[in-house]
């Protein structure tokens, strides 16, 4: 089952991975959750904005992509749910 994720980008509309959602779908494979490449920036790092190259805005410049450490949630909501996990697991 496909599970969400957050999105690096925090939802900008130019990510080809979330189309500005903030959140995209990921479907562990048999090996769990593995990286994969950026589709925003095909893996190169770079991403062409305003006449020169830029750090991609999905991948801030790695080239991949990884859902096992998706970026925190800083809100109060998310600052919540990491003591949840904390406490009670999962």
């Amino acid at each position: 089952m496909a599970e969400p994720v957050r999105c690096p980008c925090g939802g900008q509309p130019e990510c080809e991975l979330c189309l500005g959602a903030g959140v995209y779908r990921y479907q562990p494979g048999p090996r769990g959750w593995m990286p994969f490449l950026c589709p925003t920036c095909q893996g190169r790092g770079q991403w062409p904005r305003n006449g020169h190259n830029e750090p991609c805005l999905t991948c801030r410049g790695s080239g991949h992509i990884d859902p096992a450490y998706p970026p925190r949630n800083t809100s109060v909501r998310g600052f919540l749910r990491d003591m949840w996990r904390v406490f009670f697991g999962g």
